[in-house]
C-alpha cells in the first residue's frame, strides 16, 4: 500500500512542476539583455565620472584604409597628454557589425605596418573604443575600465 502513495505522490510532485514551468512566473529563464544597450554619449559620461579629460569630440562618420563600416556612430576625441591624438568610439546596432570591424582590427594587427595604431582596442558590449598607442598601457587601461563601469551603472 506504501508503494502505491508513493507512486501517488511522485506523479503528483512531477505533475505541479510541469504546470509551475508553463506559468508565466514559472521556470527560470533569463531575462535577454538587448545587445545595443550604450550610446557614446555614456561613454563619455563614465570617462567623466572617472576623471578621465576627453577633448574635441567630433561626430566622424568618415572612415579611412578598408575599414568596416556597420557601426551606428563613430566619435573622435582627443587626450590632452597626446593631443592631437585620442581615440575613437564606435557604436554598433548588431554583434555581427561589431565582429566586422573585429575582423578588421585583426587584419590591422598580423599587419607589421599598421600594428602600431591598433594596441589599444577594446570590445565591451555594444562598444568598441580604440585609443592611441602614444599612451602608456596604465592610462589606456583607464579608459577602458571606465567604459566597463557602465555595466555597473545598468
Amino acid at each position: 500500500m506504501r508503494k502505491h502513495y508513493l507512486f501517488v505522490l511522485i506523479l503528483t510532485i512531477l505533475g505541479m512542476a510541469a504546470a509551475c514551468e508553463s506559468l508565466p512566473f514559472g521556470g527560470a529563464s533569463a531575462t535577454e539583455v538587448p545587445f545595443a544597450r550604450f550610446t557614446a554619449q555614456d561613454v563619455f559620461n563614465s570617462f567623466s565620472q572617472a576623471g578621465l579629460q576627453v577633448n574635441s569630440v567630433t561626430r566622424d562618420m568618415l572612415i579611412g584604409r578598408d575599414a568596416a563600416g556597420g557601426f551606428r556612430d563613430r566619435y573622435v576625441f582627443e587626450i590632452a597628454r597626446v593631443a592631437p591624438l585620442g581615440g575613437q568610439v564606435l557604436i554598433f546596432d548588431t554583434p555581427e557589425a561589431m565582429g566586422e570591424w573585429i575582423a578588421y582590427i585583426e587584419r590591422l594587427r598580423a599587419n607589421p605596418n599598421s600594428r602600431r595604431d591598433v594596441v589599444y582596442v577594446y570590445p565591451f558590449a555594444n562598444i568598441l573604443l580604440q585609443l592611441n598607442a602614444s599612451l602608456l598601457p596604465a592610462e589606456a587601461n583607464d579608459y577602458r575600465a571606465a567604459m566597463q563601469a557602465l555595466d555597473d551603472a545598468s
